[in-house]
């Protein structure tokens, strides 16, 4: 069946489509506040960057090994509904507190708080689909929610470089709590049609988060169909903490101006819409994802081999495009090999569990890429995380095969 024949679905879709958008504002505005703060001060852009990755991402080391234990136990949708509605409001609040301190310690705190919520809201969306359309329309599920994520993505960066450029940070924010606050109507459609994501328990059945939370990594470890997308995941993660640093800096070129960066992530956007339908329109590989899996991997290695060397912006946007034709299947592919590798009830935990190594895979990698970009320059790193992608695919094809 058809994934938008289902109201509830089409519900999700509208709810992630609108708050991604928000969210490219929110990236780019950051950005923007963050690098001039640190141009007033004389330094250059990478330690702002780094500590953003670090405020964003440093939640997920304390709460999401644990985290995922919690949503099993919730309905998944009140859990979206309840921390997109808290989002809003701290988002909202960053400039207002960046304009009454003029420092920055506040913005990484209120940044710092966002993300938490995050290590809630994430696992509940990933383990929702499977509550909402049946098995085999479930990589379509993924992939449309992928999709979505793309439309926003071109949107969002589309209006927000420009919006960041010509206002400044503050009304971007403002209009990324907007799209939460959106968000939060679109998933309470969810409820209003009796779907909840609840797992139903026996009423004798104890339960003990942290002990759940062990059995969520020991499954992990116990399983091969599980382990191999997640690794692939985080892989992706090692590559956006290197292009974040790295590839900010490389397009960024010293100015505080983001409409460029906002141009590659469109064309990074417009990649990975290309390439989800040409993986959605071959069949599926015999040996299962693990041979697309593979591909993406590889594809994408060359992709960002191809930024490190490219000069100018028809370059890097060409590179940006070829890294998305590549990158985006890996996505939803393993978005969906964990899904039908993981019993109903610990989805969430299992998701909260890659979450958890995505993102500590992510702050190593910025802590580790910072000072590389001081010591050789922006390409080097990102070559290098190239070069690791494509001997992770060709690994995994090998393995496979």
């Amino acid at each position: 069946m058809n994934p938008l024949s289902r109201p509830s679905f089409r519900g999700l879709l509208a709810g992630q489509v609108v708050s991604i958008a928000g969210d490219r504002f929110n990236y780019l505005a950051l950005v923007s506040l963050l690098t001039a703060h640190a141009a007033r001060a004389g330094h250059g852009p990478e330690g702002a960057l780094a500590l953003l990755a670090w405020a964003m991402l440093a939640p997920a080391l304390v709460l999401s090994p644990w985290a995922g234990a919690v949503v099993d136990r919730l309905p998944l949708v009140r859990v979206l509904v309840w921390t997109d509605l808290a989002r809003a409001l701290v988002v909202a609040a960053i400039p207002l507190a960046y304009a009454a301190t003029g420092s920055s310690a506040g913005v990484y705190a209120l940044i710092a708080l966002a993300f938490a919520l995050n290590c809630f809201f994430l696992p509940a969306r990933s383990a929702l689909p499977p509550h909402l359309v049946d098995a085999p329309s479930l990589a379509w599920a993924n992939a449309l929610l992928v999709l979505g994520g793309v439309l926003a993505t071109l949107v969002g960066t589309a209006l927000g470089g420009p919006l960041v450029d010509r206002f400044g940070p503050a009304p971007a924010l403002w209009l990324d709590a907007l799209t939460y606050l959106v968000s939060v109507l679109c998933l309470a459609t969810l409820l209003f049609q009796g779907v909840d994501g609840r797992v139903p328990r026996a009423p004798h059945e104890v339960r003990h988060p942290l002990r759940e939370a062990r059995a969520g990594w020991a499954l992990l470890s116990r399983s091969a169909e599980a382990r191999a997308p997640v690794i692939a995941s985080v892989m992706t993660w090692v590559a956006g903490g290197v292009l974040h640093v790295a590839g900010t800096a490389h397009v960024l070129g010293g100015s505080a101006k983001v409409s460029g960066l906002g141009f590659l992530i469109a064309a990074l956007a417009v990649g990975a819409a290309l390439g989800s339908w040409w993986t959605l329109a071959r069949p599926r590989p015999a040996h299962g994802l693990a041979l697309a899996l593979a591909r993406g991997l590889f594809g994408a290695g060359i992709g960002l081999a191809c930024f490190a060397s490219a000069r100018g912006g028809v370059a890097m946007a060409l590179a940006a495009f070829l890294t998305g034709i590549f990158a985006a299947p890996v996505f939803f592919l393993s978005e969906t090999a964990i899904q039908e590798a993981v019993p109903e009830g610990a989805r969430a935990r299992v998701f909260s569990a890659r979450d958890f190594l995505a993102r500590a895979a992510f702050l190593l990698t910025t802590a580790v890429t910072a000072p590389a970009v001081a010591r050789f320059g922006t390409s080097v790193p990102i070559a290098a995380t190239g070069a690791g992608m494509a001997v992770l695919g060709a690994i995994t094809l090998f393995r496979r095969r």
